[in-house]
């Protein structure tokens, strides 16, 4: 966040995305063309050469392959677990206990809160499990995916023990003023944990939706009409995430095809065994990176050997989940791109200075709950901008008599949103291809829920800005 100011003009290349995507659903277009009108706005006619650098700064910038390595990973590991059937195994056994699609939709929620310790973990291990089981009771996509999604990053805030907490104990450790608060990043981030309000309201709202306490709207209604009568479980858009399924609907399964899923029979230690060592792994060197690796090898040495699959079977599964993994490393490389130009051009400095006359000790809370979700649901930009704005909302809670824990929380419940809301950002990514819906898809049919939570916390940081 060091690009010069520019003004209103800062927004066009978000606003041109919004209405590019949404007109297109071409997702990875829509943030090229607005990242590239980022670099137009800031260098006019020698944007060429600038904008090139930036694809390759994308292309190389190591916190964004972590993450590109982590999915690739990832798509073997699942992969390999579809392949075993161990998944198969565990949506048998649910089959004895789950009776309806509400049964269904409250296992997923109960799934999505058991596995705290990565929202990454949470949604591929819930979805994974789930899905065969969703698809028997004919869950909509859409709604299978909100829920994976919204008991991912919610839950992994609340419960202090994921990569979220680390990151967020450091920023607060760096600040003066939180020490007022505690002493340590850590104890700062125990003291601020009751004000996170979107992400609390995220875990409740989602069984009130289930059991139709909260109705059905927006795209979500528009999936149970489809699925009432058509039958089909995701939309059109969607029919290249599932050509398995598309094609066995359509009756294009042969025979080989049903012998060879007979020679692997399904076995519960074929999907925990490997999920409780990246479980552990993750746990122990606090890096999910081992986790997957660990997980891999443990599939290699419980498959091969058994002859539950060759080996030359082990590496197809590996490459063909690498594969599915690939969109979203695309996007993800784009989308940093992406950010680079809003960054270039002050976006981000603009929504913030564009609020700062507003603030006031009551409201700065509500306030930068917005202006930061906002700006994190624009970029999705959801570890930078917390980064960026705390050093800023930090002093400035404090000089105005503002709650620092509340506006704090705030700040995390603003990242929360965006990280969910945005329709490019990893969480969204992961759960939607998880789920074998596009993205798109899954983001517009979620936003009035999404909305209606965010809405919903704007007023309690309002109320507790004027109480506390």
């Amino acid at each position: 966040m060091d690009g010069t100011n520019m003004g209103i003009i800062t927004l066009l290349p978000v606003v041109s995305f919004l209405i590019f995507a949404l007109v297109t659903k071409k997702c990875i277009s829509a943030l090229l063309f607005s990242g590239v009108i980022g670099y137009i706005i800031y260098y006019k006619a020698g944007f060429i050469q600038p904008t090139l650098d930036a694809l390759i700064d994308a292309t190389t910038d190591w916190d964004n392959n972590w993450i590109v390595v982590i999915c690739l990973l990832f798509g073997c590991l699942v992969q390999l677990l579809r392949e075993s059937k161990g998944a198969m195994a565990i949506g048998e056994l649910a089959r004895k206990y789950v009776k309806s699609q509400k049964q269904v939709m409250m296992l997923t929620w109960i799934c999505g809160i058991i596995i705290f310790v990565d929202d990454y973990l949470s949604i591929l291990v819930t979805a994974n499990t789930i899905l065969p089981v969703s698809d028997e009771k004919k869950t909509p996509r859409e709604m299978l995916c909100y829920i994976i999604n919204t008991t991912s990053a919610p839950v992994c805030v609340i419960i202090p023990v994921s990569a979220w907490v680390v990151y967020f104990s450091g920023i607060f450790g760096e600040q003066a003023e939180t020490k007022a608060i505690a002493a340590t990043g850590t104890g700062v981030y125990y003291h601020v944990m009751p004000y996170f309000f979107y992400a609390f309201l995220c875990v409740i709202f989602v069984p009130l939706v289930i059991m139709g306490v909260v109705p059905k709207l927006g795209g979500i209604k528009k999936a149970y009409q489809r699925v009432e009568e058509t039958g089909m479980l995701w939309p059109e858009s969607s029919n290249m995430m599932n050509i398995e399924q598309h094609e066995e609907a359509m009756g294009a399964i042969t025979d080989t095809d049903a012998k060879e899923e007979k020679e692997i029979q399904p076995h519960l230690w074929a999907f925990f065994i490997p999920m409780a060592t990246v479980i552990a792994l993750t746990l122990w060197k606090d890096d999910i990176l081992w986790g997957v690796v660990g997980g891999i090898v443990v599939c290699f040495i419980l498959f091969v050997p058994t002859k539950m699959m060759s080996f030359g079977k082990f590496c197809d599964c590996c490459y063909n989940g690498l594969v599915d993994m690939l969109f979203i490393a695309a996007v993800l490389i784009v989308s940093l791109f992406y950010r680079a130009s809003m960054d270039l051009i002050g976006m981000p400095n603009y929504v913030i200075e564009a609020v700062g006359p507003m603030m006031s000790a009551a409201l700065l809370p509500a306030i930068a709950f917005v202006a930061i979700g906002l700006l994190c649901f624009a970029t999705s930009n959801i570890w930078s901008i917390p980064a960026v704005t705390v050093p800023i909302v930090a002093p400035l809670a404090v000089s105005v008599g503002a709650s620092l824990p509340l506006t704090l929380g705030a700040v995390i419940s603003a990242a929360v949103f965006g990280a969910q809301a945005c329709f490019y950002s990893d969480v969204t990514l992961l759960s939607a291809s998880a789920c074998k819906i596009s993205n798109l898809d899954y983001a517009v049919a979620q936003l009035p829920y999404i909305g209606i939570v965010a809405a919903i916390s704007f007023v309690g940081y309002v109320a507790a800005g004027f109480i506390m």
